[in-house]
């Protein structure tokens, strides 16, 4: 399966600008009709919880931007965006659009980062997405999610064998957000592909390190600070024989009651 990730630098709160950039960043590369895009967690915004500007009206405007993508370059496209406001308050969504501009699957972040009063603007998801994408079954997670492995683990039970991961990650924790990518694989025996942000919102610094690992956990690709796009192809005949032949997934237990 072949990965393109749009590693942007977001501008703060300005989704007129994002969403040109994200244009502009995509017609400057060669991308393959059924390749996967995926674009950062609240793409168009940043990490705003500002939900009187980053939640999209009922028509969806951010989602469209997406789906128009999709159908241009005839490739799934997944990324982050806020929901309509309801009741006050938004939600941390990745959407997954298929080449034809069908929704393949929405995921609402399960983990809200606390520390930075997530949890009080985008209440938490109760439960993962598997979706299937040419014969894979494919779980989203977004950012904070990944310090959670039950999570992952959730996903695995229902046949999941790609993570696609989202993120706003911050710079000072960067080291952390690569190797819990590179943990999740080897624990799942899964195939993970993770892309972060770049650049500077108040108060934080991102350097990127959009990076991609297989089911050994062996690195397949990993990005610098700067603005990019980048290709990533991940085996998943490979990821399955290995599955065949190392029992870990097997040998899990479920009667453990402590």
């Amino acid at each position: 399966m072949h990965f393109v990730g749009v590693q942007l630098d977001i501008k703060w709160e300005d989704k007129p600008a994002n969403h040109e950039r994200l244009r502009e960043l995509l017609g400057a590369t060669e991308i393959a009709p059924g390749s996967v895009i995926v674009v950062p967690e609240m793409f168009d915004t940043g990490f705003s919880m500002n939900v009187a500007v980053t939640a999209q009206s009922p028509a969806r405007e951010s989602e469209r931007v997406l789906q128009d993508l999709a159908v241009q370059y005839r490739s799934v496209v997944m990324g982050g965006v806020a929901a309509p406001i309801e009741d006050g308050k938004s939600r941390n969504e990745a959407v997954v659009f298929a080449p034809d501009g069908g929704l393949l699957g929405r995921y609402q972040k399960m983990q809200p980062f606390s520390h930075s009063g997530e949890h009080l603007v985008y209440p938490p998801g109760d439960r993962p997405l598997v979706f299937e994408w040419q014969g894979v079954r494919v779980a989203p997670f977004i950012c904070y999610d990944l310090r959670f492995p039950e999570l992952f683990r959730a996903a695995v039970r229902q046949g999941a064998e790609l993570f696609w991961v989202i993120a706003c990650w911050p710079a000072k924790r960067s080291e952390h957000w690569v190797r819990l990518l590179q943990a999740r694989a080897i624990e799942n025996l899964a195939g993970v592909v993770g892309v972060n942000r770049c650049g500077q919102e108040p108060g934080l610094v991102f350097d990127g390190r959009s990076a991609a690992f297989d089911h050994m956990g062996r690195t397949l690709f990993e990005a610098d600070a700067g603005e990019q796009v980048f290709h990533v192809d991940v085996d998943i005949d490979a990821l399955r024989a290995w599955r065949d032949h190392f029992p870990a997934l097997r040998d899990m237990r479920t009667e453990w009651n402590w």
